[in-house]
This record gives structure tokens, sequence and C-alpha cells, in this order.
């Protein structure tokens, strides 16, 4: 088992009671789990929290969080600069917004290599290149040298993919990673996800609102809302044979096109 999340619960310090309570799941090596919920319904925290990556005043205030049987929760910062990024990476609901507006694309991409490694920088803008390649990006040298603002958004998102899968993590962790584009960008990044986790047999946990998305991509399905479980198993048993009436309110509300929902 890769990962294996037990009894979870998630704090924040103005609040009295957990806002997650009591998640549990585990995913297996080359594994694709989808989390579905509306908003605030604590997909995100999740995610976050694997990474110890909570914003201020959240804290992981019962259970573990088991990866390669190691707990995660007792690594200290030297420990998870060696995990973070290598081991385990996260693909932002919009990387432009996590990338630097006043560096080039390229001094960050290099930057971010050798931090991770010993290479030169050559070696590094070598990879860079590479990477961007293999994300179906055009001109992968001028988008070396190019700024944030001078890309369009599913450009943005496919570097952001393209750093997170550098060093071939074990554990991808996509928050939205298709929320902000358009559709058949979003068609197009979804493949290029089902490539890299299939193609490296890296596992993926992936947030998102879109049934149709989860349903496609992933091999389990977790449904949450106000910060619990509401079901959790085989996506298809979850899609065809749904326990919880929140899942059949959800399942409910995907839109049909000639009689048949696409989910």
């Amino acid at each position: 088992m890769l990962l294996k999340v037990s009894n979870l619960d998630i704090s924040y310090d103005k609040n009295v009671k957990p806002t997650v309570q009591d998640v549990n799941f585990d995913l297996e090596e080359g594994k694709i789990l989808t989390i579905v919920g509306e908003s605030g319904s604590g997909k995100t925290t999740v995610i976050r929290a694997i990474l110890n990556l909570l914003p201020g005043g959240g804290k992981i205030s019962n259970g573990e969080i088991i990866f390669e049987d190691k707990n995660l929760l007792e690594l200290n910062s030297s420990d998870w600069r060696k995990i973070r990024g290598k081991d385990i990476s996260m693909i932002f609901q919009d990387s432009g917004n996590m990338l630097n507006p006043v560096q080039t694309i390229g001094k960050q991409f290099i930057e971010y290599i050798q931090v991770h490694s010993d290479l030169d920088k050559k070696s590094a803008y070598d990879m860079a290149i590479e990477k961007l390649t293999l994300m179906n990006l055009p001109n992968p040298e001028n988008i070396m040298s190019s700024y944030t603002f001078e890309l369009s958004g599913g450009m943005r998102q496919r570097i952001g993919i393209a750093m997170a899968i550098t060093f071939q993590p074990k554990l991808l962790l996509a928050d939205e990673p298709t929320s902000a584009l358009d559709v058949t960008t979003q068609a197009q990044i979804v493949g290029e996800l089902m490539f890299v986790t299939r193609g490296t047999g890296a596992s993926m946990i992936m947030v998102t609102h879109n049934l149709g998305v989860a349903s496609y991509l992933s091999d389990n399905l977790m449904v949450m809302s106000q910060g619990k479980v509401v079901e959790y198993g085989e996506t298809s048993a979850v899609i065809n044979n749904p326990q919880a009436d929140y899942t059949k309110t959800l399942l409910a509300a995907v839109p049909e096109i000639g009689g048949e929902r696409y989910v």
C-alpha cells in the first residue's frame, strides 16, 4: 500500500470541533483516487494535509497518514524537503498563481530542479525542456524565456504539471487542475494526466467538482460533504449504485444530453 489515511481529523484554531472529521482511505501504487463534493466540503484540505501544506491555523488533530510505511506526521522540516517535489508533488488549481510573475519560467524551472538534485544548470535546462515537451507545449525554448503573463491558462497549467512530474513522483496530488480552463483544454489536461500516471506508474489523488472527469479518470471515488466522507469505493460502484443521499443528489445534478447522463 502506497498511502493509508486513518481516522484523520483536521482542525482550525477558531473552530470548536474539527473542520474535517474521521477521513479514512487508502491508495495502491498506480491507482487514481478522485475526491468530489461541493465547495467547503473539505476536499482540498485533505490533500493539503497529506503534503503538510495546511493554511495558517490548520493542524491535524487526530489520525495517521502513512506513506510507504512512514508516518508523515512524524517528519521534521529536513525530511519534508526530501519528500516534497520528489516523492510527492502537487498540481495546483491555477499553476500560474504559484509561479513568480517577475521571473522567467526557465529561471524558476531550473532553480526548482537544482534544489532537488545535483544537476548543473545546462543539465537542468535540458531536463526542463524534456518535461515541457512531454506536456505537448510548443516551442519549449520560447516558453523557458517567457513570463507567466505571456502564457495562456492552459499553458501555465501544463507547466505546473511538467514541474510536478519532473522527478517522477510516486504520488501526485491534483487540486482541481482543470477547473479554471475551457472545456477543450480541460479534456486535453485530463488526457495528459492519464498519460503521466498510467505511463509512469504514479498514483494520484485528484480533487474535482466534475463528476464526469472523476468517472473517466479514477479507479476509486470518495464523496465528501461538510467535512466528512459520505461515500467511498470503486468508481463504477459509486456511480452506478450510490448509497448516500448526497451522492445521489450530485449525480442527479449532472446535465443530460439527449436523455443520457455522461458520468
